[in-house]
């Protein structure tokens, strides 16, 4: 499991660091640009972590889960800040695969960590 753990944090990852350049890239007004920017930053740093530790550690559940709602809450911020044209669908497609991949890599951090049915 270690292998699909890199791929979705890594795939996070990525993810993040496009949500912090896509504001620029879609001439995004200032409260969109700073709610991409901090969740990509923070969906980055996470998803980082868990990237790093893969092969060593199993996944953090506590921060994969975070990274799951923050992936919901990209799905729900451009209808919320009122971001319209591609921003509004750069976050809705991005959030709606960052909270995917979160979401596996918590499920494979807290079955890893479960204990074997004797």
């Amino acid at each position: 499991m270690a292998a699909t753990t890199d791929l979705t944090a890594g795939g996070n990852g990525l993810l993040g660091c496009w949500l912090i350049v896509a504001p620029v890239v879609f001439q995004v007004p200032a409260i969109g640009r700073w709610n991409d920017v901090l969740v990509g930053a923070t969906v980055v740093l996470l998803a980082g972590y868990n990237y790093v530790g893969a092969g060593r550690r199993p996944a953090s559940t506590t921060a994969a889960g975070i990274v799951a709602v923050l992936g919901c809450w990209l799905v729900v911020a451009p209808f919320a800040l009122g971001l319209a044209g591609p921003a509004l669908w750069s976050d809705v497609f991005s959030g709606t695969v960052i909270a995917g991949f979160g979401g596996h890599d918590a499920y494979v951090g807290a079955e890893s960590r479960r204990e074997p049915f004797a």
